[in-house]
């Protein structure tokens, strides 16, 4: 690998890196349900053009790849904390704190999603023609690859931010209302 790939790299790690570490900065001015969707939405719109521009490099593609994923990236170092969001409202609702019942539904929600995304993967091979026992792939296996691993994520990701959009209830208002009834009911 040459020395421009590896400067590249750092950078887009150190990047990166200081991203993350302003996510909670962003979050809080801005609130985790609003900047989660422009994360999916900038993921979504990022696979979308990778699949369109159909890189063959792999290194530049690994690149591109890596900045899409920058918006999953901030949208998921927050998950945890629109779960507490949850419980949260949940409380305000209800009146009842149901932590441990809401985190089971959570991780049992992931452990389904995650079967169904591994099962997808190997089905999807199958009906772009994929043979396993072939000494070698076609072009259209190929480009049928490419287009999963761009295509494929760019409309999951922005299906993920319409729903945070236009179905998860708790933006930046709604929260910090919720934390106001709390703390007074708490005293």
């Amino acid at each position: 690998m040459s020395d421009y790939y590896i400067n590249l790299l750092c950078i887009i790690i150190f990047l990166t890196i200081k991203f993350i570490t302003c996510s909670t900065k962003l979050a809080t001015k801005f609130g985790k349900k609003e900047c989660g969707v422009v994360g999916m939405f900038a993921s979504g719109i990022l696979y979308f053009i990778l699949g369109i521009l159909h890189i063959k490099n792999v290194w530049v593609f690994v690149v591109g790849a890596f900045v899409a994923m920058l918006g999953m990236y901030f949208f998921q170092t927050q998950c945890w904390a629109l779960v507490t969001d949850v419980i949260d409202d949940m409380e305000v609702q209800t009146g009842n704190r149901d932590d441990g019942t809401i985190y089971g539904i959570y991780s049992f929600s992931r452990k389904i999603g995650q079967a169904i995304a591994g099962g997808l993967s190997g089905w999807a091979l199958g009906w772009i023609g994929y043979n396993e026992l072939a000494a070698g792939q076609t072009e259209a296996v190929a480009n049928g690859i490419y287009n999963l691993a761009t295509f494929f994520p760019a409309a999951i990701y922005i299906l993920c931010g319409l729903v945070l959009m236009f179905i998860f209830p708790l933006n930046k208002a709604r929260v910090d209302a919720n934390v106001a009834e709390l703390k007074s009911r708490r005293g």
